[in-house]
């Protein structure tokens, strides 16, 4: 009976050739989106959990709450933070302080601009990162280095690097480390990313005592700990405000509110309630957008299949009545049509899989992902579960209508058309409209609002403007560190600006790459805790960007007052601190050095356009600043950079000029640029990833949709060839019977584009909210919206309409 079943499902595909094909494509295609987001998804929710502890690790973050709004939740936390707290609290087995850094790395004669991981000592007894060759006990010597088979093939080819000697900066020398050790690939499901790493006993080479012991407000690595097992977070954090009241003393304990907690590993990259620490954080809301995508790709399929098959119902109703006469239980004929749907969606599934490995690369490209197929018991599980649920959802209802046919009516042929079917398809078809129409104005707000973003103006001139890291040996008070890069970057100038490709040059000590600019703190002198951010430039710095001073003047490199007392604020901090006229205005801060405002540049997005603009201070001598602040929360590459205004042309020889410039300079170190707005451009990555992927999705879901509606057009028109020979005859024109074959799909979409606007308003609202600048949605979105779907569903019905109308009444009537 199975093999009489098989035998009639592939005639009846074979006869039904154009509908099969429908089905067959709507489906593999649903399937393969299915299948990578399902790849997506499952990589970002399985962050962190390949260690085998795991669900002991936690990493410490700290909050300061000062009053008057002024509180501060970080999760780089301060030197001493982690040694404390395993020396006080006996649940806690081990510590992992974990700070980066750019360096230079010699090899030989060669020189290598690389970032430097400083980690503690029982790293890899507490995280699980595969060793290739070597020792896991490499980061208990402090002369060790840990490099990655990335950099062993880029140092030393395919000679084993085990034992052999690198230079690395420390400081002002270059130190040489033993490779001890070198590890696989990092997991890309991995917040901890690294290539080069040494023990934290290197630590006292680049920090001060005080800030390695004693400085509790002033952050820069992660710390993680180890729980005992069988020990809770719930009773570790109960002893810590002991801890931290004994360590920074009653007052100032009681005057920060100084608190600390423990954030979950597992937790780390999808949990944005968290501040990003040295990892970057995904937002969980992009892994449940694209499984809504996949969901509704794959409804829009199966739509198809119920909808076409339903439709068929009448071609096989004689089918089913013979069936019935010879004994066919209905049980039976249920079995067999869901037989069918099982047979379509295994040959749909295959043709998807195929698809899915075929496009896995693209789709990598497009979600900034390493994903491979896992060729195991979990792909063969998502591809059984997708058969058994598409099959089943697919096949049921046509089974059950067709099984439900009565054999007596049927083959008196006076079976008529179920008006509560022909609801149900116009129910399915509307569903499948509404969804079109919000993936349509969904990708229009989201295209919309990254080109808002690309072309706001921000302030500055971000086009033609190149970044290079000078390299700056790490180590000692942050105003020296940045003083020696800022002599460094006046050894170029001359040879640079003679460059006839280049128009400008000046130095910064932070680029546009991130927000994470120097955060300072300080009690003004009413006793109120304020911040604000700050960068460390040149005279240069204003005009190479662009800027606008909308009081007061700029630096002026030959005025000996401005390189010692001079700063400039933006609007913001003149708004923040009430100052209508800014100039000989002072920072009032009972701390800082004698020092005055001369200018007020405009406000301009030093940060993402995700948040406003916050109160800026543009200083000439760092140490303004940092000498009269409480606090200071600063990324770990406060260390200048040169920033060069390419002039319009040939810029590729302008960087090899560049280029030339700097070998010529530094004797031979790796030259490493950026340009400012693809670096601005980055920060909205997964934004832009995300339209993309919506964009390819919406596409799909067009297709597949037009793809059913060309389908039930067709049946529809079959069924309705008799009424539009016999309206012929009575004088109907073409014309008009065009307009009854599609005014029902016109009120379709109408009504579908009236119920799909509600959802499409709320939804991306919520999406344009992560943006403290966005644009409105307007109506527009949604008229063109719905014209792309009333034409793409016009143009598909429009051949079978115009076809059903141009028929001869003749040849269809001469039979009755």
């Amino acid at each position: 009976m199975i093999r009489n079943y098989l035998k009639i499902a592939f005639r009846s595909l074979w006869r039904s050739k154009g509908h099969s094909f429908i089905n067959i494509t709507g489906l593999s295609l649903g399937i393969a989106c299915c299948i990578l987001i399902i790849l997506f998804v499952t990589d970002e929710w399985t962050f962190d959990r390949f260690h085998s502890k795991a669900d002991r690790i936690y990493r410490v973050f700290a909050r300061e709450n000062w009053g008057e709004n002024q509180e501060f939740f970080y999760t780089n936390t301060p030197f001493p933070m982690g040694p404390t707290l395993k020396d006080n609290i006996p649940e806690i087995e081990s510590q992992i302080r974990i700070d980066k850094m750019g360096t230079l790395v010699k090899v030989g004669d060669s020189q290598f601009s690389e970032t430097l991981t400083i980690a503690g000592q029982d790293f890899f007894n507490v995280f699980d990162f595969p060793i290739i060759t070597g020792s896991s006990e490499a980061l208990e010597q402090q002369n060790h280095v840990v490099i990655s088979n990335e950099l062993a093939k880029k140092y030393f080819g395919d000679a084993d690097p085990v034992n052999k000697t690198v230079s690395i900066q420390l400081g002002e020398v270059f130190e040489d480390f033993t490779v001890a050790a070198v590890v696989a690939p990092t997991p890309t499901n991995s917040s901890i990313q690294f290539n080069l790493m040494i023990s934290e006993l290197n630590f006292p080479k680049l920090y001060s005592e005080q800030r390695l012991t004693s400085s509790w407000f002033s952050i820069s690595p992660e710390t993680y700990i180890l729980l005992r097992e069988g020990v809770v977070r719930e009773k570790v954090t109960a002893k810590f405000p002991s801890v931290f009241r004994a360590v920074l003393g009653e007052e100032r304990f009681t005057k920060s509110k100084y608190s600390a907690g423990l954030q979950p590993l597992t937790s780390i990259h999808l949990d944005t309630s968290y501040p990003v620490g040295l990892a970057p954080v995904s937002d969980p809301k992009y892994a449940r957008i694209l499984g809504a995508i996949a969901i509704l790709i794959l409804t829009v399929a199966c739509i198809n299949f119920v909808t076409l098959s339903i439709g068929r119902s009448m071609k096989r109703a004689k089918e089913v009545g013979v069936r019935k006469v010879v004994g066919a239980a209905r049980r039976q004929l249920i079995l067999q049509f869901i037989g069918e749907a099982v047979i379509v969606t295994l040959i749909a599934m295959t043709l998807g899989l195929a698809l899915a490995v075929l496009n896995l690369p693209v789709f990598n490209a497009l979600a900034g992902k390493q994903l491979v197929f896992p060729w195991n018991g979990f792909i063969v599980m998502i591809v059984l579960s997708l058969l058994a649920v598409i099959g089943l959802i697919a096949g049921s209802y046509p089974a059950f209508v067709l099984s439900g046919f009565r054999p007596v009516t049927i083959l008196k042929g006076n079976i008529q058309r179920n008006s509560s079917k022909q609801n149900l398809r116009k129910v399915l078809v509307g569903v499948q409209l509404v969804l079109s129409i919000f993936l349509i104005s969904s990708t229009l707000l989201m295209r919309n609002q990254l080109e808002f973003l690309q072309n706001k103006n921000l302030g500055f001139s971000k086009e033609q403007l190149v970044v290079i890291q000078l390299n700056v040996p790490r180590g000692g008070r942050m105003a020296e560190r940045v003083n020696k890069g800022f002599e460094k970057a006046e050894q170029f100038k001359p040879g640079l600006t003679r460059l006839p490709g280049v128009s400008a040059v000046c130095a910064s000590s932070h680029d546009f790459a991130n927000g994470n600019w120097v955060n300072a703190g300080f009690t003004d002198d009413k006793g109120t805790y304020r911040t604000f951010n700050m960068n460390v430039v040149d005279e240069d710095y204003i005009p190479t960007l662009g800027m606008k001073l909308v009081q007061g003047r700029n630096f002026s490199g030959d005025n000996v007052a401005d390189r010692k007392r001079s700063v400039i604020v933006n609007e913001a901090f003149a708004k923040a601190y009430g100052w209508t006229d800014a100039i000989g205005k002072k920072i009032p801060g009972k701390e800082f050095p004698d020092h005055e405002v001369i200018g007020v540049v405009s406000d301009f997005n030093y940060a993402s356009l995700y948040t406003k603009v916050e109160p800026l201070v543009l200083v000439y001598e760092p140490s303004i600043i940092l000498n009269g602040i409480e606090n200071i929360n600063v990324d770990n590459s406060p260390v200048p950079k040169l920033m060069i205004r390419l002039r319009p042309g040939n810029m590729q020889t302008t960087i090899d000029e560049i280029r030339s410039v700097w070998e010529k300079i530094t004797g031979g170190e790796e030259f490493v640029f950026t340009f400012v707005d693809e670096a601005i451009n980055t920060q909205y990555r997964a934004d832009q990833n995300l339209g993309k992927i919506v964009s390819i999705a919406t596409v799909l879901a067009i297709i597949i949709g037009s793809l059913g509606l060309y389908g039930l057009a067709s049946l529809a028109m079959q069924n309705r060839t008799k009424e539009i020979s016999i309206r012929k005859v009575l004088g109907a024109t073409e014309r008009s019977l065009l307009v009854l074959l599609s005014k029902d799909y016109i009120y379709l979409i109408l009504v579908s584009l009236a119920l799909s606007v509600p959802v499409t308003v709320y939804l991306m609202n919520n999406w344009l909210s992560t943006f403290e600048y966005r644009i409105s949605i307007g109506a527009e979105v949604f008229l063109i919206a719905g014209g792309i779907s009333l034409l793409i569903a016009l143009i598909t019905i429009s051949y079978q309409a115009v076809r059903t109308a141009w028929s001869q009444p003749a040849e269809t009537l001469k039979y009755e």
